[in-house]
């Protein structure tokens, strides 16, 4: 019989050597270079970049998983991930090592393999700073450069961690978060810039982007998306409102290598109460096309004048090849929470065509895809108005996917309504600006839209009993459209006709996003739940009762594959 001690070096013994073998396999890591990341989008084995591509097309030309096989999908490891945070999160993988940004509080590196972490490196983000933000202790993931992970936080600072062991390489503090600065998106990295965009529109910040240097982290550019005192512009900021006026850009920027250009999409302007900002309030709610090199605006298009309603435009911009109206077109196209499909010459920035994709009342666009509103759907001060989509969107941040094989995008939809009203309010530093109030009269319901773009017409809806408001979908070259719930289920759906193929039920709500890649030659799909975010915050009754009595948070890793 081994005597204790010897029980004790032996497995001490096993442990250093797991150890030491998941060190090896991180040094391994290859480097994710300019050229690497402008072919992700041929590249099927990895899923290098948020988007997956810098098309932010979140398709997978993989097809070994299919419409004939899904069924036999299932999974091969889960990870609990040790947080009850919202996990609005869309890991990227790199030759086999997985990087899951958990919350604010963790990031790990994850041999796809195996399941076993290689590394873990703790964020410390003060504990004041979740009550100046919106929405929880959240983020949206990591992104990879060379051999460093970078990871911008809540309380604004953008780290950058060594690949291969996880330590901290260097950090930058860019703005106060107690003035409600905050980071909760995954960069956008272009030849060497880190790019990002603060959140916080409804603490009253003047929205920014900023290109950082990807060695040092020192600024090589910055753009204001609210224009300021003799900027173009500011004169659609009426009683000097443009001061506080919020337009945050906080989701990830597409970037077109052809023209040069990164696009990004700005949030609602600040407070909610119209009436104190009189104009139409440039550039909030809109979409803007900004020089890589410089951070110059090349074009513009504001959806939403003087905005009444928090109709974000701050969705991503998916760049696609297609025709449009017969013809050849490098289009963007950009699914507005108003419940409106537009797409738009990306060099241009012309509008081509729209299409509505979600229940609304509201009103219409015109011909020049410019908004007509009922006169009784605009709130106001003293002023009820009921209107759908609610104020979460007919599309809220929850990402849509373009298959470029059928010119099909499939977009996460919310079918609410809201009724609203707006009030007098007063700026004050680190607290909520809205001056606004209103109540959603019943539960939510949700559907996978899916649109054929090069037709213009809204091909099928698949209905879900709650809505897709934050879980991002991802279709696949096996004819799949992958999409997470609230309720904790992957569903996989037939992209020609929207009929359910397959299911499995995660342990907590999903509300990130799902993603694909290989692992010893085999196809895997990938998705981390976790119930939270703005739905539960913001919804009040909004939030379906069988969400609210049967969903618990709880951040879980589940890779699932074929037998």
């Amino acid at each position: 019989m081994k005597s204790r001690w010897a029980l004790f070096a032996s497995a001490a013994t096993t442990a250093l050597l797991v150890g030491m073998a998941g060190q090896a396999l991180a040094a391994d890591w290859t480097a994710v270079t300019d050229e690497r990341l402008q072919n992700a989008e041929k590249n099927a084995d990895d899923w290098l970049i948020y988007g997956r591509s810098y098309s932010s097309l979140r398709y997978s030309p993989l097809k070994e998983i299919n419409t004939e096989n899904v069924a036999k999908l299932k999974p091969k490891f889960q990870i609990a991930l040790g947080s009850i945070e919202g996990q609005e999160l869309t890991p990227v993988v790199n030759n086999g090592i997985m990087i899951v940004a958990v919350s604010q509080e963790r990031i790990d590196a994850i041999d796809v393999k195996t399941g076993e972490r290689l590394w873990r490196h703790e964020i410390k983000v003060p504990a004041d700073a979740t009550q100046f933000t919106c929405c929880g202790k959240i983020t949206r993931g990591a992104s990879l450069y060379g051999d460093k992970v970078y990871f911008a936080t809540l309380d604004s600072r953008l780290l950058a961690i060594n690949a291969k062991d996880g330590k901290l390489v260097w950090e930058k503090t860019l703005a106060d978060y107690k003035s409600g600065y905050t980071l909760t998106m995954a960069p956008t990295i272009v030849k060497g810039k880190v790019m990002v965009g603060f959140s916080g529109g409804e603490f009253g910040i003047v929205g920014q982007i900023l290109a950082l240097d990807s060695e040092t982290g020192d600024e090589v550019w910055k753009h204001r998306t609210i224009p300021q005192p003799g900027e173009p512009g500011y004169d659609t900021w009426g009683k000097d409102s443009a001061k506080y006026g919020g337009g945050a850009a906080w989701l990830t920027a597409s970037y077109d290598p052809e023209t040069n250009l990164t696009f990004w999409g700005t949030g609602n302007p600040a407070p909610w109460n119209s009436a104190m900002r009189p104009g139409d309030n440039l550039y909030s709610n809109s979409l803007i096309a900004l020089d890589a090199d410089t951070g110059k605006q090349k074009w513009y298009f504001q959806h939403v004048p003087n905005d009444a309603w928090d109709w974000d435009s701050m969705n991503e911009a998916l760049l696609i090849d297609t025709k449009i109206n017969g013809k050849d077109s490098k289009a963007v196209i950009q699914a507005h929470k108003n419940g409106y499909l537009y797409t738009f010459d990306r060099a241009s920035g012309k509008c081509l065509q729209t299409v509505a994709f979600s229940p609304l009342d509201w009103g219409k666009l015109d011909e020049n895809c410019k908004m007509i509103v009922k006169p009784d759907k605009r709130p106001g001060v003293d002023k009820k108005s009921t209107f759908c989509p609610s104020y979460f969107g007919g599309k809220g941040w929850a990402h849509m996917s373009y298959n470029p094989e059928n010119s099909m995008v499939f977009i996460p939809t919310t079918d609410m309504c809201v009724t609203l009203h707006h009030e007098e309010t007063t700026y004050k530093k680190g607290t909520m600006y809205l001056g606004a109030g209103g109540e959603i009269p019943e539960p939510g319901k949700g559907m996978l839209t899916a649109v054929d773009v090069a037709n213009n017409k809204v091909a099928w809806a698949w209905k879900n009993p709650s809505p897709l408001q934050s879980g991002s979908a991802m279709a696949t070259g096996g004819g799949l459209a992958f999409v997470g719930t609230f309720e904790g289920d992957l569903v996989a759906l037939d992209q020609k006709d929207g009929k359910e193929l397959w299911k499995h039920r995660n342990p907590s709500g999903i509300v990130g996003g799902v993603i694909s890649f290989t692992a010893g030659g085999k196809q895997h799909i990938a998705v981390v739940s976790g119930y939270g975010g703005a739905f539960p915050l913001w919804a009040g009754t909004g939030v379906p009762p069988h969400i609210k009595n049967n969903v618990n948070p709880g951040a879980t890793l589940t890779v699932y594959a074929l037998d």
